[in-house]
This record gives structure tokens, sequence and C-alpha cells, in this order.
């Protein structure tokens, strides 16, 4: 898996920007002694609590931490508590709440779901995850999580500690892109895919060299297993197996936009490398900043209010939504440029939309059947002949009618949709927040007074990519 640079690539000067990232990737000693000194007390708080269970879990230490792969300032410490299997999931997941809530106290923690619900709470503004999961054998997996102990195994016995720098150096790096997490909002590189990848790759600088020419479908795994892992995940065009599951494909969360950005950003990097792809760019917020923009008036916003729920869950409901949208829009020959969805994970969020063009003519011409296909065209007639302009036969026998449209601007078509979103494809959680939505287009946008949404617009008129292309 090695490949070899052009020669407009310099592996002096990308050598000498890793080495100056290396420091800024690096937590400090005073940091890690922080830390382990918050791992020693969440272990004493859960070793007390299980002293009442009766199923006796066995406790696993994991996350970035103990991984040794963690980024200053953003440590995360998951305890595993894994049963043994005659325990059902409904004991499973009452256990170990339980636990949690003996640990820590039932109002510091926060139910997050997976494949089923774990707690999260903070110590000291370290994230603490509590997992259940099962005690089997490799293939055997009873849950998802259940992998999770072996993967944590299989780093610390496979990445080396001059490797966890580059792990870290990757993680910056995609932060820096923002295709870093593998939840549903992002799409992006989880923090197990990063470990795996350097491994895979050896280095960061090899994994670079090697992504900057990544094509689809792209397959990583063995060499031996290419043929195997084809056919296993057939139609998959990102396929990262997983060197403890075979049987699992990684890339399956990573979405095509997030992998081509990362490819993007690799080529960039590697033709003029500096310390900027791992540092986030600033976009502050000024109203000045969009008044001038051209562009501004093809953009519609609709920003709505909503319950609190899980991010994953709410993300999920967000891009269905949003599609089902786009297609209403498409279908009604409002051409979209790009879209943007928001959200400030608590209230409220909001759907960014760049039309090509927000207005279309008055008049659509409606194709029927063919005067050949003689019931059809009798039931087109009668349908049209009364709500249309003219009625003619074109070129290829087929009857068409000229009428005025319904809705002819984007907004308005927004607006109708907002009347009855279950009808348009609305994900049926948040129906009643959409019917209470308000739209807002062109120089109206200037009135919105949401940190996200400014964030957003600022992304959908000046797209992170453009870096690339200077």
């Amino acid at each position: 898996m090695t490949y070899m640079p052009t020669a407009n690539y310099s592996m002096d000067i990308i050598d000498r920007v890793v080495g100056e990232v290396a420091e800024l990737v690096t937590p400090s000693s005073s940091e890690i002694e922080k830390v382990d000194v918050i791992a020693k007390r969440v272990l004493e708080k859960i070793r007390n609590a299980l002293e009442s269970s009766k199923f006796e879990p066995e406790i696993i230490l994991g996350g970035s931490y103990a991984r040794n792969t963690w980024l200053p300032l953003e440590a995360d410490i998951d305890i595993f508590l894994r049963y043994p299997t005659y325990v059902t999931r409904k004991e499973l997941e009452e256990d170990s709440y339980r636990i949690s809530c003996q640990a820590f106290g039932r109002e510091n923690l926060i139910i997050r779901y997976a494949e089923h619900p774990y707690t999260e709470t903070y110590v000291d503004d370290v994230r603490v995850n509590v997992v259940p999961c099962y005690r089997v054998e490799i293939g055997n997996w009873m849950t998802a999580a259940d992998r999770s102990p072996y993967h944590l195994k299989f780093v610390k016995e496979n990445i080396s500690r001059e490797q966890t720098l580059d792990v870290r150096l990757l993680k910056k790096f995609l932060k820096s892109q923002g295709i870093y997490g593998a939840e549903i909002k992002v799409g992006g590189f989880s923090g197990y895919m990063c470990e795996t990848l350097i491994y895979r790759y050896g280095s960061f600088k090899n994994l670079v060299l090697n992504a900057s020419t990544w094509k689809l479908p792209l397959i990583i795994t063995d060499s031996d297993r290419v043929n195997e892992v084809k056919e296993k995940f057939k139609g998959d065009k990102i396929i990262i197996t997983d060197p403890v599951d075979y049987n699992r494909n990684l890339g399956k969360a990573l979405t095509i936009k997030s992998l081509a950005k990362f490819v993007l950003a690799c080529r960039s990097f590697m033709r003029k490398p500096s310390k900027e792809y791992f540092t986030l760019a600033s976009k502050a917020f000024e109203t000045k900043n969009l008044e001038d923009k051209i562009l501004l008036e093809n953009v519609i916003i609709l920003l709505f209010e909503h319950e609190k729920m899980s991010a994953d869950i709410l993300w999920g409901m967000l891009y269905k939504t949003l599609n089902h949208f786009k297609k209403q829009f498409n279908e009604n020959n409002f051409r979209i440029a790009r879209t943007v969805a928001v959200s400030d994970e608590r209230s409220y969020s909001a759907y960014l939309f760049l039309f090509e063009t927000k207005q279309v003519s008055e008049y659509e011409c409606r194709i029927g059947p063919s005067v050949f296909d003689e019931e059809n065209f009798e039931k087109f007639v009668a349908k049209n002949v009364g709500n249309s302009y003219i009625l003619w036969v074109n070129d290829d026998g087929k009857i068409c009618a000229l009428k005025r449209r319904a809705i002819s601007t984007a907004k308005r078509l927004l607006e109708e949709m907002l009347k009855d979103p279950i009808k348009y494809g609305a994900s049926r959680k948040i129906v009643e927040a959409l019917k209470k939505g308000k739209v807002y287009a062109g120089k109206e946008i200037l009135e919105v007074k949401r940190d996200e949404v400014w964030s957003g617009v600022m992304e959908l008129l000046e797209p992170g990519e453009k870096k690339y292309f200077s």
C-alpha cells in the first residue's frame, strides 16, 4: 500500500508540517495526569456501584483515553460492562442503567441510543460513557457493542506508541475538514476507523499519499480477502473491513461526500502542505458579509422549533425530510444548487436551500397520451379542457395542454408543503414543528437571529472546500 509521490509533492515540507502539528495534537503531561486521576475516580465509582449487581459484569476501561489516541481537551472514557450471555437484553439495560445512576447520579445522566441505550455523563469536563455489552467470543455477537472490547485489544496490540501520534494527526486533519465522526449528522470517519486506517497504511503520511489517489469503489482489506469482501459487500462503494470482524464494513456509515472531501483534502495537502489543514477555519458571522452576496437572493430558509431528542434520531429525521422536500422542488421544476441542514440539537433546526432559480414561468405545458391511446386520451382531455389555455396535438401525436401553474415560486411551494408536511414525506415526529415553521427568502434572511443558521448560510455560500481550489 505504498504510493510514490509525483514531483510537485515536497516530502521535506510535509515532514516539517507534521512535526509542527505533532505538538498541537498531543495532550500535555499535566492534562494526561488530570485525566488519569479522573479515570481512576470513574472506575472506583463504577466498582462501588457494581457491588449490588447480581450479574457481576466485567468492567473494561475503553474509549480514546484507554487507546491513547485522544486529542487535547477531548479525552473520552468508555466503561464497558460485559455481562454473561444468560442475562436478557432487558436485564442488561436495566442493570447497567442502575449502575450508572448509582455511580454518577440520575440527574447527571444523558441516555444515548445505539443498538441499545447507554448512558453519558461528564466528570470534570471529561465525557464518560457507560456501555453494556455481552461477554462473547469473536463472531458470536449479541449486540454491536460486543465488538468494542475486542477493538480496544486490537488497537493496543497493533498500534505502536509512535503510531498513536499518527492517529491523532489523522483525527485532527479530519476534524478540520468537518468529516470526523460516524454519527448521522456528519457521516464521516469514526475514531476506530482512524485507528484501522493507520494500522493498514502504517503512518499518517503514507495514508495521505495513498488516499490522494483513491477511487470508487474503494476496498481496504487484507490483500487475500479482496474478492471475498467484494462479494460479501456487493453494491457497497466504500468497503473498509473491520480487522476484528471481517463480516463488518466500517465504511457503511461513511458517506461518499465525506470520502470525497477527504481525498480532495489529501491531494491539496500533498501539493501545498500547511498547518491550516489541522486548524478549524473560523467563520464569524457579520450581517455585512452577507448583504453583498449576489447569491443571497436565491437562498430560502425554513426555520422551525421542536422538542429536544436524541441527536442521531433528530438528524435522521432532518435528512429524510430534506430529501423528500428536495424531490418536491425538483418535480415542480425548481432546480436546487445545494442544501444545508443545521440544528442546535436542543430546540430548533433549519433547512437552507440555494436555488439556481426560485421562480419558474407562470405557465406549464403538460404532455398527455397519444391520440391512438383513445381511452387515456379522452381522460386527459376531460380533465384539462376546462382549465387550459389551449389544447393541441404535438409532432409525436400526443395531446398537450398549456395551463397556469398553481405555484410559480419556490417560497410559495415550501409554504404549501408546510400545510401538510406528512403528505410530502416529512418524518412524523417533526410534522407539527414544521407546520409552525417560518420561511425566509433573500434579504429576509438577515432578520434571523440564530447562530447555527448564520453559520449555515456562510457554509452554503462559502463552502469549506473553497480553500482547495485556490
